[in-house]
């Protein structure tokens, strides 16, 4: 197989770029030998016809997908390895456990800015271009700006539904109100235990306004049939986090039912204090689990489809999760391993991104596209991550330097595993 690149450039530097000869995944099928020209952030033309364009890359045999969008995360809770004594009957007592725990207090040492920052990295290097970030804005605002993937920022919450719910927006009624307002997601955890409280979720939602098609509901363990239907009939959307369900809970979501029902269905990791290394990793985790409950294949289109077209929808996001024609240029390439970009992507490790695209720029690939980076005036940093040579844009070594010293000793991560000095 050839994964080497070629580089057509045409005098200056041009804003308007194209990736020819590529697999790529549309809305409505499989362009085998396609081109996609980007000009700006958006996309300009997907077609299997040739691109003439000032700058152009042909990067072999690469499929091209939509940039995977995490639909759950706590940046701010990014750390590893994974902290508590599971299982729980809910989310309090792992609150609890985690507070108390020595990796909670190794974490305290780090400033806010480099946990976001190691958040952010762990996304961008598993092809994740955009990360629903759920805490209060208050907290996370200060942060999002330098951040070197994009975190939706325009959305109404909750911390959860219980009358122990931490403390986050100014109440149900009131959030679900600026969702509806605003045309924005209204995200909260639900369901998300077995306590007598907890089982009762969708029905407390209900009683405080908070259920509708702005709705973006996380976890949903404990949802009946019934909680199901009603979900489905009002329009909300859910979030599956398989690992970290099953690592809290030793249980998780009838997604099988969900999907059935006709429920709008999206995978996030969570943070990887209780969740999955990587949205690649919790993918591949999420097939598994689902094969194990159920003794059936999740197909991998349908998979792919979590991650792109159904977060978008759920986060209320019109213009990212597909490849078409105007939409804002977000895309994954991955190493055609043959097959549909489905399989190559269910397939692929952290090394077999081969480029990552946000808002039409590059910003982290093989260092085989430095020409690209270059004419597109996109600066970057030479690393190796996964045995393999790298670039990325912003300071990633010196991040995981700061973030060693602060704890005293050279921290590594699985999720980022690039080399660096200590």
């Amino acid at each position: 197989m050839n994964f080497c690149s070629t580089f057509r450039l045409k005098g200056a530097v041009m804003k308007k770029w194209s990736i020819s000869g590529v697999k790529i995944q549309t809305p409505d099928n499989v362009i085998k030998k396609g081109n996609i020209v980007i000009n700006g952030s958006a996309i300009e033309s997907v077609s299997a016809r040739g691109a003439e364009t000032p700058l152009s890359v042909e990067p072999g045999e690469t499929v091209v997908v939509p940039g995977l969008i995490n639909a759950h995360d706590h940046l701010l809770g990014t750390y590893y390895p994974k902290i508590g004594n599971p299982p729980y009957i809910n989310w309090l007592p792992w609150d609890n456990d985690l507070k108390s725990s020595p990796l909670y207090e190794e974490r305290q040492h780090i400033e806010n800015r480099d946990l976001y920052m190691l958040g952010a990295y762990r996304n961008l290097v598993s092809g994740v271009t955009t990360v629903s970030d759920h805490i209060p804005h208050f907290v996370a605002e200060p942060h999002y700006d330098y951040l070197p993937t994009k975190v939706i920022r325009d959305y109404a919450l909750a911390h959860s539904v219980t009358s122990f719910a931490l403390a986050w927006g100014d109440g149900i009624p009131v959030e679900y109100k600026k969702a509806e307002e605003g045309d924005i997601p209204f995200v909260t955890h639900i369901a998300e235990g077995f306590d007598e409280e907890t089982v009762r979720d969708v029905d407390t939602i209900i009683r405080l306004g908070g259920l509708g098609p702005y709705s973006l509901f996380i976890h949903c363990i404990a949802f009946s049939e019934k909680d199901m239907k009603k979900v489905k009939d009002a329009g909300a959307s859910c979030v599956w986090c398989g690992d970290s369900n099953m690592f809290m809970y030793n249980e998780t979501a009838d997604v099988r039912m969900m999907l059935q029902s006709g429920i709008n269905m999206s995978i996030g990791t969570d943070s990887s204090a209780t969740g999955g290394l990587n949205l690649l990793y919790e993918m591949k985790f999420d097939k598994a689990l689902y094969r194990d409950i159920y003794g059936e294949e999740l197909d991998d289109e349908l998979i792919l489809k979590m991650v792109t077209e159904n977060p978008a929808r759920g986060l209320h996001q019109d213009d990212i999760g597909m490849i078409k024609q105007g939409y804002t240029a977000d895309l994954a390439l991955f190493r055609d391993t043959g097959g549909t970009p489905a399989e190559s992507v269910l397939a692929a490790d952290l090394k077999d991104l081969r480029l990552l695209v946000i808002d039409g720029r590059p910003v982290y690939g093989d260092s085989e596209f430095s020409d690209l980076f270059n004419s597109l005036k996109v600066e970057y940093q030479e690393v190796v991550l996964d045995g393999t040579d790298k670039l990325i844009i912003g300071d990633v070594t010196g991040m995981m330097q700061r973030i060693s010293r602060a704890v005293g000793f050279k921290k590594e991560f699985p999720f980022l595993p690039v080399d660096f000095d200590f």
